[in-house]
């Protein structure tokens, strides 16, 4: 299936049911539990823990309605993308200061690039930190590597880390303290020029990704994994093909941070802690809006993780000194208003377990949408999956060539 047939069929398929994805459960409620089909919440209300769990983890366990079971697996073979399976292995000198997501990351980047790289001379990071990628970069491929980002403190600890290379040409590796943005940019552009160049963006976030596409539209190759999509402007960032446009989708804010959302298969304590942290921040709301209905919705904030070990009444009072309010009761009374709600805030749950179904889907749509730019633009685009999703959730790579520049592998 190519990238307009691929991305019409996963349009088709999200639009009836933007209702579910395009909106907040939470600050909709219950209007919003309202659109979820009556069988889907019934199933889901089936389930016990693990059954929770796996649905979490995109399986449907039990005997699902079937209009959810045939979504689900159409969802599933449209956003079914190839692997790149390959690992270039770090040694232990080079992973020196690297965390495991970091390792995990560039050894498989490296790995992805080599094959593609025969005629390149050059490259340019957007976001390039310390500069890890970059000198492996240059030590593996023997390019001269351009690492663009806007905190100098970090670059700092790069130049050191430089210094103290003993094998490395630092002559190869330049920092460039700087804000890459749209718009003509002066020297700034001709680095992401030339069928000689890779430009690279690993974990660009929001438009930043649309912004390296742009600036890229001469480079040989163009390496860029997004993310973020929820500081993205809905309005301005979506859809940005001619084919994209004319096949959109009601985008909302609420549907991009979905598409954010990271998806792999939580362990049990994991998914206990999610649960807890949900009905706390569930029956907070609902017990403000008995209080408080003139105030509206109420965003009560990330509370600290410890909070949520405690009772209700611990993490609730916290919040309300948050947000300057006293509801005047006890903490047997609020703890005895959590349990009495028990039933709305696990169904709420359940909502947003059902409603996750559509994130992979309008993930891909984004990147579709993306890719589908580039191929407009003359570019030979791919789309692989790269990183494992417990490490690096954001793990699709959007690869594109020039027909005349790398050797593809």
């Amino acid at each position: 299936m190519n990238l307009q047939d691929r991305l019409k069929a996963l349009t088709d398929l999200l639009r009836p049911w933007s209702e579910l994805w395009s909106r907040s459960i939470l600050q909709n409620w219950p209007e919003s539990g309202a659109t979820y089909p009556e069988a889907w919440l019934a199933y889901a209300e089936s389930l016990d823990e693990e059954g929770e769990r796996t649905l979490d983890a995109g399986e449907l366990p039990g005997e699902p309605p079937p209009s959810l079971h045939s979504l689900v697996l159409e969802l599933r073979e449209l956003t079914a993308l190839p692997w790149h399976e390959g690992v270039q292995p770090l040694t232990t000198a080079d992973a020196q200061g690297l965390n495991a997501k970091k390792v995990h990351e560039i050894e498989r980047v490296l790995s992805l690039l080599g094959p593609r790289t025969k005629t390149i001379r050059q490259a340019v990071d957007i976001g390039g930190g310390m500069g890890h990628l970059a000198r492996l970069c240059v030590r593996t491929f023997d390019w001269t590597f351009h690492s663009i980002d806007r905190d100098a403190a970090l670059q700092e600890k790069g130049r050191d880390w430089l210094r103290r290379a003993r094998t490395l040409p630092r002559e190869k590796l330049c920092f460039i303290h700087a804000s890459v943005e749209d718009g003509p940019q002066g020297e700034l552009d001709a680095l992401f020029s030339g069928q000689d160049r890779v430009s690279i963006g690993l974990h660009t976030c929001g438009s930043l990704a649309l912004t390296q596409l742009r600036k890229s539209q001469k480079a040989g190759l163009l390496l860029n994994f997004g993310c973020c999509y929820d500081q993205m402007d809905p309005a301005r960032d979506y859809p940005v093909s001619r084919f994209g446009k004319a096949h959109p989708l009601p985008l909302t804010r609420r549907a991009l941070f979905l598409a954010t959302r990271g998806r792999h298969r939580k362990s049990e304590a994991e998914f206990a802690l999610m649960k807890r942290v949900n009905e706390h921040r569930f029956a907070l709301d609902l017990l403000l809006r008995r209080k408080f209905p003139a105030l509206g919705f109420l965003r009560a904030g990330d509370a600290p993780k410890a909070l949520y070990a405690g009772s209700f009444a611990v993490y609730a009072r916290d919040r309300l000194e948050r947000l300057r309010l006293e509801v005047g009761m006890t903490d047997a009374e609020l703890n005895s208003f959590e349990s009495s709600v028990r039933p709305e805030t696990r169904r709420l749950f359940l909502c947003h377990l059902l409603r996750d179904r559509f994130a992979r889907a309008l993930e891909l749509v984004i990147l579709l949408d993306r890719a589908l730019l580039l191929e407009e633009l003359g570019f030979q685009v791919e789309l692989l999956q790269v990183f494992e999703p417990r490490l690096s959730p954001r793990n699709i790579a959007l690869i594109a060539s020039r027909a005349d520049g790398p050797t593809q592998p």
